[in-house]
């Protein structure tokens, strides 16, 4: 015990330096400004391994191998749901063919994996977060991220092993959105203050909205599944182009308790994208 007590007091100068120069880089990377929204690779490449090395230790505290099989039971279930698939059916005619004879295929177009989050913020005008994988785990940009009760955000940005989320959370994300039971179509956005609550915009006045409807994604864009919860209606009335109404959400994803977020990938988006890149604005 004397041992170790003379051996802290000889280290006792350089444990304080490492400790500082370990906060030091954690708080660059929480300052730094991010006005192009994407994460700088460098800052990521230090601080990344310094906070996951911590999240990892939290992770085994807080969660441990029970969870992280519950999660990989999750991605089981979430990978057969029916938005996860179309179907295609065999629609050559011939002189012998009957109309129940054409055959149906099931293709799977979007497919999931995890990460888990080692850093976010939830007060900012911008808000991101960094997860645990990236392109060596086969994450890409524009791929979905869920958390366990719904939409969190979208990837932005990936380096080797870690990935930069724009969630909800950020005046530059949009999500096509659709409002049950009115079957309307919107878009959700944030304008800022509360982490809690964002805004379904762009329904039309007449349309019949109530407090504790639901909003789910509406498959419009290649990067969300159709289905997919976002919020249930909390406040509605008339905004200020009385065309349409202010209709603020209550959002799923509680961000300051998140930690695990699923990442859905859609097979068929470079093909998609690359028809859409024909479009001409006319």
């Amino acid at each position: 015990m004397n041992d170790l007590i003379e051996f802290f007091k000889r280290a006792f100068h350089i444990i304080v330096l490492a400790v500082l120069l370990i906060l030091s880089v954690v708080m660059l990377g929480k300052s730094l400004s991010f006005n192009d929204y994407r994460l700088s690779r460098a800052v990521q490449s230090i601080v990344g391994p310094i906070q996951k090395s911590g999240a990892g230790m939290m992770h085994r505290l807080r969660l441990g191998p029970e969870n992280e099989a519950l999660v990989q039971q999750n991605i089981q279930l979430l990978r057969e749901h029916e938005n996860m698939f179309i179907e295609k059916t065999d629609t050559t005619l011939t002189e012998m063919s009957r109309p129940d004879s054409l055959n149906t295929t099931r293709v799977r177009l979007y497919d999931y994996t995890y990460a888990h989050v080692i850093f976010k913020t939830t007060d900012r005008a911008f808000n991101y977060m960094i997860v645990d994988k990236g392109a060596n785990d086969g994450i890409a940009r524009d791929m979905a991220v869920l958390s366990p009760n719904g939409v969190a955000g979208v990837v932005t940005d990936v380096s080797s092993n870690f990935a930069t989320v724009r969630p909800i959370l950020h005046p530059e994300t949009r999500i096509s959105a659709v409002v049950t039971p009115a079957n309307q179509n919107g878009t959700v956005i944030w304008e800022g203050n509360d982490p809690r609550v964002a805004y379904l915009e762009s329904i039309p006045q007449h349309s019949e909205i109530n407090i504790g409807d639901s909003v789910f994604t509406n498959g419009f864009s290649n990067i969300f599944p159709k289905g997919l919860f976002i919020g249930t209606v909390k406040e509605v009335k008339v905004g200020n182009n009385a065309s349409f109404l202010t209709i603020k959400i209550n959002l799923a994803t509680k961000y300051t308790d998140l930690y695990t977020v699923y990442l859905v990938e859609n097979l068929f988006k470079p093909e998609i994208d690359s028809l859409k890149a024909n479009f001409k604005d006319e």
